[in-house]
């Protein structure tokens, strides 16, 4: 079924590339659960008409969410948003343990496998070494810095935030980890042998306020962008044109900009920041508005929460 969630706006004044703001938007929606796996996307044909723009933008900005494992593009069956499971395709609908079990033991008796085989190995999964820390996988490590923020005040145990290439060359962490990652990084983690038991694949923010600020904001307004991740800044000075094109300014500075932080709180009429850079921000801002970006979203502290009360 054709996906009717997807929103995308462009601008084709900005001196950001369209192909960008594509990516930005599509990505962002994916990794925040708005476009569901197996959703459909419009066709090249059918978006470049619709956006009024060149089939090959469409088809770069295609080509990058499949390399980056977020798009399945299939001769026939056209763009649909990846299947996220680790291990296989996902289900369709909620199974009841008993239902999940039956299954289990069909597909062990159809590989041959004997019911003391069977009961040997659950117990050899069950019986695992206890979670001593919290594995944050992202690619971006410009992001890192943000994800401590986030997740330290939450939980006791270790964050420990480390790039799928560290992690695969650091095997001996799957064995006594919790793995947290977003869907933007999912991908590459399939080719490791960890425990499903032991791995949280998380939604990221929409930044839905943020959005509906920046769309706010009268032409010719400025709004400042705030953080430690050049990446993020990047991110949402994309965004920002996709949104907005050239009828508001957008200047991006790194946290420990201090002198340059002050002088734009002169004049700026709306400040984006992350967590690190949020208590600098407001000390300087004064009245005006700052919201403040989060990578991981409420509903993924849950799931880590459930995950470490219930199978630790």
């Amino acid at each position: 079924m054709l996906s009717t969630s997807i929103k995308l706006s462009i601008s084709k004044d900005s001196s950001v590339p369209v192909k960008d703001q594509l990516i930005e938007q599509i990505g962002l929606q994916i990794a925040s659960g708005t476009l569901k796996p197996k959703d459909k996307l419009p066709s090249i044909r059918a978006l470049a008409q619709r956006l009024g723009i060149h089939h090959s933008t469409i088809t770069a900005a295609y080509s990058h969410l499949e390399d980056a494992g977020l798009l399945e593009i299939r001769q026939g069956s056209g763009v649909r948003v990846a299947h996220r499971q680790l291990g296989g395709e996902s289900q369709q609908k909620e199974l009841s343990m008993d239902q999940l079990f039956k299954q289990l033991l069909a597909r062990a008796a159809e590989q041959g496998m004997s019911r003391d085989e069977l009961r040997s190995f659950t117990q050899k999964m069950l019986d695992v070494k206890p979670i001593k820390r919290i594995v944050v996988v992202d690619r971006n490590q410009d992001f890192h810095a943000i994800l401590l923020d986030e997740l330290t005040p939450h939980f006791d145990l270790p964050i420990e935030p480390i790039t799928f290439e560290n992690l695969s060359k650091k095997k001996e962490l799957l064995k006594d980890s919790l793995i947290v990652t977003s869907f933007y990084h999912l991908y590459p983690l399939q080719s490791l042998d960890i425990d499903p038991t032991r791995f949280v694949v998380c939604t990221v923010e929409p930044g839905r306020d943020e959005i509906d600020a920046l769309v706010a904001l009268k032409p010719g307004s400025l709004m400042a962008c705030i953080s430690v991740s050049p990446t993020l800044l990047k991110m949402a000075n994309n965004m920002a044109a996709a949104l907005r094109g050239e009828e508001v300014a957008v200047r991006c500075l790194a946290k420990d900009d201090a002198q340059e932080i002050q002088y734009i709180m002169k004049h700026a009429n709306l400040v984006l920041c992350d967590g690190p850079s949020e208590k600098i921000v407001k000390a300087a801002a004064g009245k005006i508005p700052v919201k403040v970006f989060h990578l991981y979203s409420p509903a993924t502290l849950t799931a880590i929460r459930e995950r470490l009360t219930k199978w630790n």
